[in-house]
């Protein structure tokens, strides 16, 4: 049996796996709030006494860069180690990973029913650079390599890049949370708490007036799943505009990953947000920002859009990094 990991700034979830004639077949899957837990060691503890189960290959990704087998969580006051780990549950080889190389690493393993379509683009089947942008507690990015036959997920912190308006609104928009945070990364807007950023500069510039019903579910519900909501529905024109202007910059960065590292094998959405807002991606919005590169937009126009429906996905890629260790 192989234990596998996602943690997230909102919840954490663990799986058994086992290796079955070739493949990973999932096990019991548990789901838990992080903020509940001091830290992963306690959750992955109370998992395995559920399951009267103890395992000797395990991988996590986490949110945040790994650094000498240990990781600062971004969005968690978690300091976790992957030494720590094995001496503490007696797990032979523990591997940390960032969470979007664990999402990224599962791409070769997904089928068609397990993505949605954004973008058709031209691809020949020969590309070797595959990307993920994953926006939910906050924003990550990831790169795969396939070379030989095998192939490298590749860690990025681009979510933490800075922040590159395309348009009016966008530059007032990048002007408003300057003033509150001094320096304006891509996760100030490509995330949950990025898309309540949006609502709120529409809101306290003017631009989209906050209707009082809105205001008072705001204040006693979650923010962003609201705005995601009715921004879809069209039931609040300020949430309509302010998912246009986060979908719009979610094209723009998708489009950037292509310029960056030549992604042409295509841009796969993950995270918790792309799949609530589905209806919206395919709207148009998203692909027009997307291949809106001026002089290289062909090029990006050829490269595909994929949204990850697989809910399981950076399990998927955990596993199967487990499995490779010794």
């Amino acid at each position: 049996m192989i234990l596998a990991g996602d943690t997230g700034g909102t919840k954490t979830r663990l799986a058994l796996y086992e290796e079955q004639q070739g493949k990973l077949v999932r096990r019991q899957t548990e789901t838990f709030a992080s903020a509940d837990f001091p830290s992963l060691e306690e959750i992955i503890r109370t998992f395995l006494s559920k399951n009267h189960t103890s395992v000797k290959k395990a991988c996590f990704g986490v949110p945040g860069p790994i650094v000498a087998g240990r990781a600062q969580s971004t969005n968690l006051p978690w300091l976790t180690d992957e030494a720590h780990i094995t001496r503490t549950l007696g797990i032979a080889s523990v591997k940390l990973v960032n969470d979007l190389v664990a999402t990224t690493s599962s791409i070769p393993f997904l089928n068609a029913d397990d993505l949605l379509t954004v973008h058709q683009g031209l691809p020949t089947g020969r590309e070797t650079t595959f990307g993920v942008l994953a926006p939910g507690t906050g924003l990550g990015q990831a790169f795969l390599y396939k070379q030989g036959g095998q192939f490298i997920a590749l860690p990025s912190e681009g979510g933490h890049a800075d922040f590159a308006p395309n348009n009016e609104i966008e530059i007032a928009l990048l002007k408003y949370l300057l003033a509150k945070f001094q320096r304006v990364s891509y996760e100030r807007v490509l995330c949950g708490p990025g898309l309540v950023n949006i609502y709120n500069f529409l809101k306290d510039t003017d631009v989209a007036p906050e209707p009082p019903e809105l205001k008072k579910r705001m204040a006693g519900e979650n923010p962003a799943a609201i705005i995601s909501a009715a921004g879809q529905s069209g039931e609040f024109a300020i949430c309509v505009q302010a998912l246009d202007i986060f979908a719009s910059i979610l094209g723009a960065q998708a489009g950037n990953l292509v310029l960056t590292m030549l992604a042409t094998g295509g841009i796969y959405l993950g995270g918790g947000i792309p799949p609530k807002i589905s209806q919206k991606l395919m709207d148009g919005a998203v692909v027009a920002a997307y291949v809106n590169k001026g002089r290289l937009a062909d090029f990006v126009k050829a490269v595909p859009l994929y949204l990850i429906r697989d809910d399981h996905a950076a399990l998927l890629g955990s596993a199967y990094l487990a499995s490779k260790l010794v």
